[in-house]
């Protein structure tokens, strides 16, 4: 092969990767979990919205959405089909969760005025498992001089991913 044709060969996937990352990136965590297809509405003159989000859980365990938190919002809850609140939303292993209007969705109260097509970017708390292990307190360092890892203070199957999120009217 020459290169004029292998040039051709990368072209296009290149060309994909540039026209994907100018919408909505979905996050993907190798063996854990998936979120795509997030959104936001904002109703005009209103104070409150919904995020919505597609989450996989690829995990052998079941994973937790806890909590979520952003500069543009003051606080959030999880509800339910009925608009019951939840405490925390259980993916169970393999499963998919689609948040919908009439389904399982985030309320969002006290929310900044925001534009359409800006994105935000809302921090969700996912716990892997059912149960909270061990808080641990301080760093600690593990290995020697090769191989040294270290782990962060704080509920180690516990962790925060940001998820940009597209807004919609």
């Amino acid at each position: 092969m020459n290169i004029k044709k292998i040039s051709y060969l990368l072209a296009l996937p290149l060309l994909m990767l540039g026209l994907h990352s100018t919408y909505a990136q979905p996050i993907m965590i190798p063996g854990f979990m998936g979120i795509e297809s997030s959104y936001m509405d904002a109703p005009a003159g209103s104070d409150s919205s919904n995020a919505y989000f597609t989450i996989t859980n690829f995990h052998y365990e079941p994973i937790v959405l806890l909590s979520a938190s952003a500069d543009v919002f003051a606080n959030a809850t999880f509800l339910g089909p009925n608009d019951d609140e939840l405490e925390q939303v259980v993916i169970q292993p393999e499963g998919r969760l689609v948040m919908s209007p009439d389904g399982v969705h985030l309320r969002l109260r006290d929310v900044a005025t925001i534009t359409e097509n800006e994105s935000q970017q809302i921090t969700l708390l996912v716990r892997r498992g059912l149960e909270a292990e061990e808080e641990i307190e301080g760093t600690t360092g593990f290995g020697g001089l090769s191989g040294s890892r270290t782990r962060e203070a704080g509920i180690p199957n516990e962790k925060e991913y940001v998820v940009n999120v597209p807004v919609k009217y």
